[in-house]
């Protein structure tokens, strides 16, 4: 339940310090270690986002090391409450700010989506170290996060269907499934002696018109067929254009599902197949929506990065790691 908690609320955990003094906290007095503007963090504050956040990192390291390593992450995370203290005036600046209705909202909404009773969440909440005062207030920083970002980045998002279009003509190959057939064939090697070539292809019609006669090919294949298919009747799969003997490409696109061809020759020897299956490729339209998401969330990462700079540029930050 700790981990539901972690994956739903993550920015608003980020400024969690009780569970810090719990862990870390005796062994050091607390100090000023960034000036955003008129507010400052901690050393409390920050030992706290890496003692949640790098969790996962930590698990591995032994208790004499864990200190050393928590001090290794300190930079990556006090650049990250920076940029959230950074957002966070600015929401405030703008006029933004959440009510208790919006939080109790998403408080329930929460419960609702993880199953949660209201014991379960306060238990999760002590588990970190939490009362539900400090967690209402930790949500709402983050519902007022979720309100700046929403207003200064993914409002002014826009992407066009010629933006789509050329997306999609440019990384085709990625993006669609390409036209495929799942066949069955009967192959009878070619002979070193070219002489024998008729008497294999009278075979092959023989082989063939059994077929025709209403014999299941995969059966047929297990008694006729050359190649390790036999033993799965014939079966080879899906193909798709590329991934074949031409050949037997040629043959297994210009057949309808259930149809069978006529003996034809490769390089290898004399081929029969039967298309099981097909599958047509993804035009744009199939694709659309998925090209939209990953066009949205590139220009959401660009957008958000040169907002974030702009933020630094204006603000006084000092660092006193």
């Amino acid at each position: 339940m700790k981990e539901i908690l972690k994956k739903t609320l993550v920015a608003s955990f980020l400024v969690c310090m009780l569970f810090l003094q719990n862990s870390y906290g005796a062994t050091m007095l607390d100090r000023v270690v960034a000036v955003v503007n008129d507010e400052v963090i901690t050393w409390s504050e920050l030992r706290g986002v890496i003692a949640l956040e790098g969790g996962k990192y930590l698990e591995n390291i032994p208790e004499d090391r864990k200190d050393e390593a928590m001090k290794e992450l300190e930079k990556n995370f006090l650049s990250t409450l920076i940029d959230m203290k950074l957002q966070l005036q600015e929401a405030r600046r703008a006029g933004m700010s959440v009510s208790d209705s919006e939080i109790t909202g998403a408080i329930k909404d929460i419960k609702k989506k993880y199953n949660l009773t209201d014991e379960d969440l306060l238990n999760s909440l002590q588990a970190e170290g939490m009362n539900m005062d400090e967690y209402r207030s930790r949500l709402g920083d983050q519902i007022l996060l979720s309100k700046v970002v929403n207003f200064e980045i993914k409002t002014n998002i826009v992407i066009t269907d010629r933006e789509i279009e050329h997306y999609y003509e440019a990384n085709k190959d990625k993006l669609s499934t390409k036209e495929k057939r799942r066949i069955r064939q009967i192959f009878l090697a070619a002979p070193k002696d070219s002489s024998l070539k008729g008497a294999l292809e009278a075979k092959a019609q023989e082989i063939l018109q059994k077929i025709r006669s209403g014999e299941d090919f995969s059966k047929v294949a297990e008694g006729a067929s050359e190649d390790k298919s036999r033993q799965f009747g014939g079966d080879l799969g899906y193909i798709t254009r590329g991934s074949a003997l031409k050949e037997i490409e040629d043959a297994a696109f210009s057949l309808n599902v259930g149809e069978v061809s006529k003996p034809f020759w490769s390089p290898a020897g004399l081929h029969i197949i039967k298309v099981e299956e097909k599958t047509e490729a993804e035009g744009l339209d199939n694709v659309k929506d998925r090209i939209k998401g990953l066009l949205f969330q590139k220009a959401f990462e660009e957008k958000y990065s040169e907002w974030i700079t702009g933020l630094k540029e204006k603000a006084y930050i000092e660092t006193k790691l």
